[in-house]
């Protein structure tokens, strides 16, 4: 018979031995977390100096780098900053030549896949804004002669700068005269721009994504981490990829995406919450056969559209036998297998970007279907064939829609009132057409094709066409015919013809009013909802 003695005996036994387990369980869960949170580097001799003197002068870099994969295997500052007596950047530091920039050609050393992809991709390319309109808004509308601020704070920190030197009247590099380190000039340095030309010759900056000096790989596939540049009134990715359902999971689910798994991080086998931009854009997935694909570093493999220029087409891509890819837009005859063209490539010599006509022979074509088809890859793991086909048909309508009714017309007449005199090839920005029509496309319009390809519906429509429409119809006809006015009264009388022919297309009509039907129609709906 058990007592009541025995019974709290008994009791008192499991709450000792669940107090023991308990404590064990806490300190092996707090050992666990010291363990992720502080892990121990390893430093060489090579690096010992650095991080010992570095601990004083820049603790919380040191503190970022012991937290790094780099670290954890012994590598270190000496490492990725080594460079060799002669080269432009290398200084004599504490005994050792170093440079402060680190480029993608120092990462190649430990890295050659992820420097070969990068280097041939669109991100490398990004600094070749530096000869684009863009830049001229920058440093010519917005800038001054010995003043081009908005430029260096705000396009070159995305797209990246022309990495440059102080010089002397002679034009050599200055030195300082502590250390000796060559002076950087401060317009073109400090720069993480993905296309930074450097003087190394490569392009792009692989910290834009992966930021020193932790490296860590749940930033670089944080969709935050596109969005540093891929935002804002011309290209509002990360805004579309919030609103979208896409974005919503994520944001509730950012604890079950694997963020922080090393190695190989694929769709369907590591996570399953929610595609981010890397996920659809370089990402691993997983096939119908259970084969891994993707996970690569040139981020427009898979687009099927151009959504940039003022006129969106298809594009195919064309991989020539040194690697170097090529867009080739749907309408432009593909060259042959095999076939030598000479293409011209923008390379960053003695301080200047540059066309360079280079040979080279076709080795692989990949059509725009092909690129669609590897995207589709990455939505198939969560989607089936019907949803995925019909979100590509809606998709693509609103693009055909965009090009149709509105950047085709718009085109076609400021290429008229180029050819006929009344605008100036050579300053883009002198009539207030040439301003409506910049935004028209590059602003407005992007945002309804990007909104569309990212399931953004208020970007598509509030924030894109609605816009697009409205200011096609009120600002920039309206400015075609102010334009031509000013080139004579016989212009302004061409340009009023042509628009009016324009307006009796049936895409333009519903400006002479809705139907009877149709007006008759929107009555009894507001009465019946408003009751008015």
């Amino acid at each position: 018979m058990i007592t009541l003695r025995d019974m709290m005996r008994w009791s008192y036994l499991f709450v000792t031995i669940g107090m023991l387990v308990i404590d064990i369980g806490c300190a092996e869960l707090k050992s666990v977390r010291q363990e992720k949170e502080e892990p121990v580097p390893v430093v060489t001799e090579a690096n010992k100096l650095c991080v010992s003197c570095h601990q004083n002068r820049a603790p919380a870099l040191v503190k970022e780098w012991g937290h790094s994969r780099h670290a954890q295997h012994g590598v270190g500052c000496a490492d990725c900053h080594k460079a060799n007596p002669g080269e432009i950047d290398a200084w004599q530091h504490a005994g050792a030549w170093i440079s402060t920039l680190v480029t993608p050609k120092d990462c190649a050393r430990c890295h050659p896949r992820e420097y070969e992809e990068f280097s041939k991709s669109h991100h490398a390319k990004a600094g070749e804004i530096l000869a684009s309109l863009d830049n001229v808004l920058a440093e010519k509308v917005a800038g001054l002669p010995n003043n081009i601020a908005d430029a260096v704070n705000g396009c070159w920190q995305c797209h990246g700068s022309m990495v440059k030197f102080k010089r002397d009247a002679q034009g050599n590099v200055l030195h300082t005269e502590k250390e000796g380190k060559p002076v950087l000039d401060p317009d073109s340095w400090p720069n993480s721009g993905m296309g930074r030309l450097n003087p190394d010759g490569s392009k792009g900056s692989c910290h834009a994504c992966h930021s020193r000096h932790a490296f860590e790989a749940k930033l670089s596939r944080s969709p935050e981490n596109c969005g540093k540049c891929h935002m804002g009134p011309d290209h509002p990715q990360i805004e579309i990829y919030n609103e979208s359902k896409h974005g919503i999971a994520f944001a509730a689910n950012r604890n079950r995406m694997a963020l922080d798994k090393e190695g190989e991080w694929v769709l369907g086998k590591d996570y399953s919450a929610a595609p981010t931009c890397a996920t659809c854009h370089i990402g691993s997935y997983m096939t119908a056969n259970g084969i891994y694909k993707g996970n690569n570093h040139e981020i427009g493999d898979r687009i099927s559209w151009t959504l940039r220029p003022v006129i969106s087409t298809k594009i195919n891509l064309v991989i020539f036998d040194d690697g170097y890819k090529e867009d080739y837009p749907d309408k432009r005859t593909l060259p042959k297998i095999g076939e030598e063209i000479k293409t011209i490539e923008k390379v960053y010599e003695n301080e200047k970007l540059v066309n360079k006509t280079v040979p080279r022979r076709v080795a692989k074509i990949v059509t725009w279907k092909e690129r669609r088809e590897e995207m589709k890859g990455a939505c198939l793991n969560c989607h089936n064939d019907t949803h995925v086909d019909n979100f590509y048909k809606q998709f693509d309508d609103l693009v055909v829609l965009y090009n149709e009714k509105f950047a085709k017309p718009a085109q076609a007449l400021m290429d008229e009132l180029t050819a006929d005199g009344v605008l100036n090839p050579h300053a883009p920005f002198e009539h207030e057409v040439q301003w409506i029509f910049w935004e028209l496309w590059h602003h407005e319009g992007r945002r309804a094709r990007h909104g569309a390809s990212m399931m953004g519906p208020d970007f598509t429509h509030w924030h894109g066409m609605y816009e697009v429409s409205k200011h096609f119809y009120l600002k920039f006809l309206p400015a075609v015919v102010k334009a031509a006015e000013q080139k004579s009264p016989e212009m302004k009388s061409k340009y009023e013809k042509k628009i009016d022919a324009m307006l009796t297309q049936d895409e333009h009509l519903w400006k002479k009013g809705l139907s009877p039907e149709e007006a008759k129609a929107l009555r009894e709906m507001y009465r019946e909802r408003y009751n008015q």
